[in-house]
């Protein structure tokens, strides 16, 4: 390692700054500096490091006359976080070893019907055709045909196009989406987005760049009950906490009941 002027030929355990009765060591400054450092950024790191320790004991130093004895008595959290710490690695561990992660579709539809008025929409939610096309793509107009066509035929053709020559093309026909993630990818500002899929379900825009064209399949409002396939992965999450919970509040009563029978514990009342 390339020293700088603090560290050259250093005396063992060569003092350089001093904080009241507490000093920095040469040694420790040493070990802040990478291998390899030039003379020139070890100085500048080295100047640093003692700079930010003076500053460090000082506050300490200020702390330590400014706060109360119960204040400065961290030995009773410390103990309490490394139990809880302690206690939540084991529980992770079981947790990872015995708890089925698996949630079936069977379960899922059942607590979404259980709780169908937890589910509320508070967004417009659409199934749409989504085409953007580059500005000198070919044959617009029959573009513009398909999109707006249930027909499978005119489906078919939109889809062997857009392989050769769409930006970006999906169809969520078979599945929702909420409005304004889909407009996040169209230049186009709609006010009252309710208001408008009622009179419209199709339209297109441009930029300097693409054609974008849009045809609304089906649409529900705000208000309306949330589709499932919208909210299966929250629910399976709620499902999976729960079983945490259960399984937590399982293993403290069992823990509990094994300490009681063993005769590990005493309550003097």
């Amino acid at each position: 390692m390339h020293g700088c002027s603090l560290l050259e030929n250093p005396k063992k355990e060569e003092a350089v700054a001093r904080v009241f009765d507490t000093y920095l060591y040469m040694s420790e400054v040493k070990g802040a500096i990478p291998e390899g450092t030039s003379s020139k950024d070890s100085t500048i790191i080295a100047r640093n490091y003692i700079d930010t320790w003076v500053r460090k004991q000082l506050m300490l130093n200020r702390a330590e006359i400014a706060l109360s004895e119960e204040q400065k008595d961290f030995e009773k959290k410390l103990e309490e976080y490394r139990s809880s710490l302690l206690i939540y690695s084991y529980r992770q561990k079981l947790l990872q070893q015995k708890i089925d992660t698996t949630v079936h579709d069977e379960e899922i539809l059942e607590y979404y019907e259980n709780n169908i008025n937890n589910f509320i929409l508070s967004d417009e939610v659409v199934m749409a055709i989504f085409v953007k096309l580059p500005l000198d793509a070919p044959d617009i107009s029959s573009v513009r045909n398909w999109t707006r066509s249930a027909a499978n035929s005119d489906i078919d053709n939109l889809e062997k196009y857009s392989v050769n020559y769409a930006e970006k093309f999906d169809m969520f026909n078979n599945s929702w989406i909420y409005f304004s993630d889909l407009m996040k990818q169209v230049p186009l500002s709609i006010e009252q987005p309710s208001r408008f899929l009622r009179y419209n379900d199709y339209f297109e825009t441009s930029d300097s760049l693409y054609h974008y064209f849009i045809h609304i399949i089906d649409h529900k409002s705000e208000g309306n009950v949330t589709p499932l396939s919208l909210i299966k992965m929250d629910i399976k999450s709620i499902l999976l906490n729960k079983r945490k919970i259960e399984f937590y509040k399982n293993l403290e009563q069992q823990v509990y009941n094994e300490g009681l029978n063993k005769n590990q514990f005493e309550i003097f009342r």
